[in-house]
């Protein structure tokens, strides 16, 4: 769902501008006279490059958001009406659980694979497969149980797919082009949010096409990725290590890599408060605002159609002016704010109109976050070298959020009241989104 993101230099691409120059020669002086040197070897990606990662970025969201918004809790409220809100949870934070594990794994593995054709595009193939087969599982699951199933395989396809994925930013794309490159990850993130709740909406009578759709948008991408973007066998000097050793190599001293772990606490806190209320709106706008299934997708469609202007709007002007300000920190404090106030406005919403507002906001708010988040973590990697397992221990922040939010939220719902509130709940979520502009703050390696 979300993309995720906080500021660095070197990760926030750039492109064709005068300011180039001026970044790399500012990156130099952070980080030494060796990366600097290591990161101007790599070629300027084209425009087929550029396209084609969006797209693919495109039906990766798909598949995370369709079930995330939308389908999941719709599947588990016709299978347990009276008691969606505490089954939804469980699903969503068990699967969560096992993305923490398998997702630095797949990282890990990724990383040391020599095979002639690559290293990351083996494990697109698995994740694609192991996709089908959790889209299918849930599709027909006939009780909680078996969705559970289901969604753990689908968090083992997408813990694949994203371990894949998201090196290539900082193995494939310089320093000046990452920013615009970030930020069109993040407007296919807001395209697939809306496509993802308008499409639930239509397909409610077909639940394997409701479920198999964002995979196959996937598969069309994969095989664009497949065939441009490259990819090459891990160095001879990779160490080879079992999954133990994978899980132990994760571990790092916090004390030692300091903007790291704070850059990692930061989305860990805005991406807990944002999973209540991405697993609940459904919900909220089924009990609280009385729509049925149908008119509330069709709604969420909205919002999303609304807050996909500001999410553009925020996502490509912060990774542009990230770029030419040399400044990363003003975003995150802009991005938790209007979050805050989103989740806050749209849980006292009486109505759909100022639900509405509060949705606006937050996407605003999401569309800052993204423009610089996986920037700044391509920056403040401590080994470049190791970055599909960097990138794996960053993404733990966003996997760690979606089992503690959900596993969290029916505790907090139901605190002195026999019915969800709901408000309360996104209150919480907005306060703890705050914490994204103080950990930020103490970042001492951007601006």
């Amino acid at each position: 769902m979300s993309r995720e993101e906080v500021p660095g230099v070197s990760s926030v691409p750039t492109g064709n501008n005068p300011f180039e120059d001026a970044a790399e020669i500012e990156v130099s002086a952070r980080l030494g006279p060796t990366e600097p040197f290591e990161e101007k070897e790599i070629p300027r990606v084209g425009l087929v490059f550029t396209i084609v990662y969006t797209f693919t970025y495109l039906g990766l969201f798909l598949v995370l958001f369709m079930p995330a918004l939308f389908s999941l809790a719709y599947k588990v409220s016709t299978i347990d009406e009276a008691g969606k809100e505490a089954s939804l949870g469980l699903v969503v934070g068990i699967g969560a659980l096992a993305s923490v594990i398998l997702g630095p794994v797949f990282g890990v593995l990724s990383d040391a694979t020599r095979l002639a054709w690559g290293r990351r595009r083996p494990f697109m193939v698995i994740g694609l497969g192991l996709s089908v087969a959790a889209a299918g599982t849930i599709a027909v699951a006939p009780n909680v149980a078996l969705v559970l199933v289901g969604w753990i395989i689908a968090q083992a396809g997408t813990s694949s797919l994203s371990a894949a994925m998201n090196p290539v930013l900082p193995e494939r794309v310089p320093q000046s082009q990452r920013g615009k490159l970030g930020a069109l990850s993040g407007v296919a993130a807001s395209i697939a949010g809306v496509m993802a709740t308008l499409l639930g909406s239509l397909l409610i009578g077909n639940l394997l096409i409701l479920f198999l759709l964002p995979v196959a948008v996937f598969a069309i991408g994969l095989v664009l990725w497949l065939i441009v973007i490259p990819d090459s066998p891990a160095p001879p000097e990779m160490e080879r290590r079992t999954v133990l050793a994978s899980l132990r190599s994760l571990l790092f001293d916090p004390r030692k890599h300091k903007d790291f772990a704070w850059v990692w606490i930061g989305k860990f806190c805005l991406l807990v408060g944002s999973a209540f209320f991405t697993t609940y709106q459904l919900y909220f706008l089924l009990d609280r605002l009385g729509f049925t299934a149908q008119q509330a997708g069709a709604r969420l469609a909205v919002v999303g159609g609304v807050g996909v202007l500001a999410t553009l709007l925020f996502t490509i002007g912060g990774g542009f002016l990230s770029d030419r300000l040399h400044r990363r920190k003003p975003f995150i404090y802009v991005s938790a704010g209007l979050i805050a106030i989103g989740m806050i406005v749209g849980g006292l919403a009486p109505n759909f109109a100022v639900y509405v507002v509060g949705g606006t906001l937050l996407a605003a708010g999401t569309g800052a976050f993204n423009s610089v988040d996986l920037a700044l973590a391509s920056d403040v990697l401590p080994d470049k070298a190791e970055s599909g397992k960097w990138m794996s221990i960053y993404n733990l922040s966003g996997s760690l959020a979606s089992a503690v939010g959900p596993i969290i939220a029916p505790v907090i719902l139901f605190v002195g009241s026999k019915t969800a509130n709901y408000t309360l709940l996104f209150i919480f979520g907005g306060v703890l989104a705050i914490g994204a502009a103080v950990t930020a703050a103490r970042v001492r390696g951007a601006r």
